[in-house]
Parts: structure tokens; C-alpha cells; sequence
């Protein structure tokens, strides 16, 4: 069977992060977008991804500051700008393809991360014996 990475984006502090799911090790990594500078964050658990999300950024953002540096990634280019102006512009795309407004697509992204795969066939034959086990020794 095939092992896709699976990914999904995450809001913290108003920052967007691409978190995925690395098959093999069962281990989220998240990284923010729109920063200037990489800003990565690890978890073992879904539930733990804000948090350790808003440790990574809380520790950035001090140096930022410690070294008098802008947090944001400028825009290369006209008009200038912040590359999280057009990170936005493309979440507010997506919100209006669903019919939603930007800030119900945003608070959707907040909700707890929860990562959607089928089952393995061994998982599967595992939840088929504990069903078996309760209905006959239970």
C-alpha cells in the first residue's frame, strides 16, 4: 500500500503553518509561511501542535526583536508588501469557493488538527478481532 504525506494548514497566532503527518514515524511537523525565517515545530500528538506551534513562534518572534529584524517575509516584487498579504488573499479565494467568509475559513483552521486516513489492513483485521473478542468472550 502507498503512503501518502498528508497535509493540512493550521493557524496560530494569526499565522498560517503547513503541517504534515510523516507516515513512517507517526510525527507532525509544522512550518510556518509568510515569516522571514524558517520556523518549524515537531509534536507526536495532534492536540500538541498549537501549543508547540506557539512555543516555536514565541521563540522566534523574541529574536526578531533581540535583532531589530521584521518577522514577516517582504514581497519581491510591486506592489511592496508582506508575502502573508497574499497567503491571505489566497485563503479569502478558498473561503469563497466554499461560500464561507474568510474569518469562518480562518476559525475553521484553528480547530483542533485531526489527521483523516483510511486504516491500515492491519488495523483493520486488529479492530475485527477486538469486535470479534467482545461480542463472544465479553
Amino acid at each position: 500500500m502507498g503512503w501518502k504525506t498528508m497535509r493540512d494548514i493550521l493557524i496560530v497566532g494569526g499565522l498560517p503553518a503547513v503541517v504534515t503527518l510523516d507516515p513512517a514515524t507517526f510525527v507532525f511537523r509544522g512550518v510556518f509561511v509568510g515569516l522571514d525565517g524558517e520556523v518549524d515545530f515537531y509534536a507526536t500528538r495532534a492536540s500538541e501542535l498549537p501549543r508547540k506551534g506557539a512555543e516555536a513562534l514565541k521563540v522566534f518572534l523574541a529574536a526578531c526583536q533581540a535583532h531589530n529584524r521584521h518577522p514577516l517575509q517582504r514581497r519581491k516584487g510591486v506592489p511592496p508588501g508582506y508575502v502573508l498579504e497574499d497567503i491571505y488573499a489566497e485563503f479569502e479565494a478558498v473561503a469563497t469557493q466554499r461560500g464561507q467568509s474568510l474569518e469562518s475559513f480562518v476559525q475553521e483552521q484553528r480547530q483542533p488538527f485531526v489527521p483523516k486516513r483510511e486504516p491500515s489492513d492491519f488495523e483493520k483485521l486488529m479492530a475485527r478481532q477486538e469486535e470479534m473478542d467482545r461480542r463472544y468472550f465479553c
